[in-house]
This record gives C-alpha cells, structure tokens and sequence, in this order.
C-alpha cells in the first residue's frame, strides 16, 4: 500500500478499551495510529537503515548466517558484526540436532534473505526523532501506567520476498538486561501484512503466566548457551495447541506487545518486502541486570554492574507525566 492510500491519523492515541485488551492479551493492535507523514519519514528512515546496513557492527543476514551454521564444516561469517558468537552458535546448533525454521517456499519463488539490525536510532536522525518525539512514548506510559518512560532501543527487520525463515516464538525480557517487567514493544511495519506475508504472531495471555524463558537463536528454538530460565514450550511445533492469533496489519497501524509476551513470526512467502521497526520502551525507574546468556546490549557500558540506573544518554527518557496531571491524576 502506498503512502497515499494511508488514512488520516485518529485523533486519540490509545482509548481504554485498547489499554484493556493490551492488558487482557498482551498485545493490542492500534489501528489508523500513524499519519501518512510519519509513515513516509519511517520509510525514509529505513532506507537509510538499509543503505548503511553493511556498515553496522550489529547487523545481521539471518538467512546468510543459518545457511552457514546448519551445514556441517561450513566455515561461519562474522559478517563485520560483534554482538553474537556465531562460531560458538553454529557448534551449538551442530550438537543439538534441532531442525531450522522455515516455512515451505513456493515452487519455483526467489530465496530471500531475513535482515535484523540493532541500534539503528544511534544512525538514522529521522528514527531517533520518531523514537523520542512522537507519540510513542506518551503511549507507552499510557500502557504500562508508569509516569516517566525511557527508551531503550530498536531493531529493524526485513524480510525479503521468499525469506522463508520464521523467528522462533520468544519473550523479549529474556533479551535484555533489565531488572523489571513494564516495558513493552512498538512492532511498526511500514506496508500492508497479511498471512503468509511474515505476520506477527501472539500467545493470548503468556505475559501473565509468570514465567521467563530462555533467549533462542530466532532461526532455532535453541536457547543462547549458557542462558537462563526455563526451556520454552515447543510453541513452533503446534501454535494451535497454545491459540497463537497471527495479527494482520495495515500501513499505519502499530501492534504493541509486553516484554513477556510471547511471540514469533512468519517467513515472507509473498512477493514484497516486510520491513518492520521495532522500538522498545520501559519504565524509567527499571535497573540494570546481567542476564547470563543473553546476547550483549550494544549500548551498555561494560562494567555497568546488577542495580545500576541505566544511563539517561545512551537510554533518554522520553516521556515524563507533568506535575500539574499528576495532582490532577
């Protein structure tokens, strides 16, 4: 769909009815929420993501990387990137015997590639200014009922037409190194989705079940070596069994998720691509916490130790309830 066809933005942010289904379900679909000029500044901010995409240290070929790890004594790129050890996951992945997920391509369809890159916002002004200065924020303190809200960063994925990789079902805590819950993500695809598209897909009510799981690899339910927390149930093998709902979205709506939702995706079996931003909030107040096999945050420092604030410069709070409401509140 093109920009053109995008409806006006609604006038309300978020009612209550959408907080109450964020809280029922854990995520909420927020139709109509982005202008057909935020749209097209997010599409020019992923261009330039993917214009300097081979420039960052955090960026990865998905596709180029599993075709490598799942083919014994094949030699594993670092593809000029420092966040995983992909030496050390290809060993793992070789001793698991754990099968790659991937959806059936078409006949005779072009093999795309799954592209995944982290910290964009630190490159691309357009998506810094959205993260901080739009909607968003305000939004997202709305959700979780908290009075100031920080961001704590993004990740962009593209998913090329025949990019049949799926991303395993997972929980975004289990990734990050925070000592805290209230946090929730902004999934922001900048085209029509539909099933078979590479559709987003939600476990009803998982943030309430009171458990957090091992981090996967996305390309594998194999959880990072090392980390922490229960094994997850085999939600790819039968997502009937656990009533996962694959969420359709148009241009210019935004579906937000908690923290500890679970959740995966589809691959892209049709014929445009599925870029997506995904941009992620959470209390101000949340510390930092070493979570042992979790993949490094790119913007930590190093020696930020387990009850540290996290640093306002690298994650800026974005929102803060005035006063003048908050005595009115």
């Amino acid at each position: 769909m093109s920009v053109a066809n995008v409806k006006p933005a609604r006038s309300l942010d978020v009612t209550p009815i959408e907080v109450g289904r964020f809280w029922r379900n854990g995520f909420v679909r927020l139709r109509g929420l982005l202008s057909p000029d935020e749209l097209s500044r997010l599409q020019g901010a992923m261009a330039d993501a993917i214009a300097s995409f081979a420039t960052s240290p955090n960026s990865y070929d998905l596709t180029a990387a599993a075709d490598q790890v799942w083919k014994a004594g094949q030699t594993v790129s670092d593809q000029g990137s420092v966040q995983h050890d992909l030496d050390a996951l290809a060993l793992a992945v070789r001793n698991s015997n754990l099968p790659r997920l991937v959806d059936r391509a078409d006949d005779g369809a072009p093999r795309g590639n799954f592209l995944l890159d982290t910290s964009v916002w630190r490159r691309v002004p357009a998506l810094a200014d959205f993260a901080l200065n739009s909607r968003l924020p305000k939004i997202a303190a709305t959700l979780l009922d908290v009075t100031q809200l920080r961001f704590y960063d993004d990740q962009i994925f593209v998913k090329e037409p025949g990019a049949v990789d799926r991303a395993a079902f997972h929980q975004d805590l289990s990734y990050f190194h925070l000592d805290g819950e209230a946090g929730c993500v902004f999934w922001i695809p900048l085209s029509d989705v539909r099933r078979g598209g590479g559709a987003m897909g939600y476990v009803p009510g998982s943030h309430r079940w009171g458990q957090l799981y091992k981090p996967n690899i996305f390309a594998s339910a194999l959880p990072f070596p090392g980390s922490a927390g229960l094994d997850m149930p085999a939600i790819d093998a039968d997502p009937d069994e656990f009533g996962v709902e694959y969420v359709e979205a148009d241009a210019g709506d935004v579906v937000v998720h908690h923290f500890l939702t679970i959740h995966g995706s589809e691959g892209n079996r049709g014929p445009t691509p599925r870029r997506a931003f995904s941009l992620r909030y959470c209390d101000a107040d949340i510390r930092y916490r070493h979570r042992a096999g979790a993949p490094a945050q790119p913007l930590h420092h190093p020696d930020m130790a387990d009850g540290d604030p996290l640093d306002d410069a690298i994650h800026p709070v974005a929102y803060r309830v005035s006063e003048k409401r908050r005595r009115a509140g």
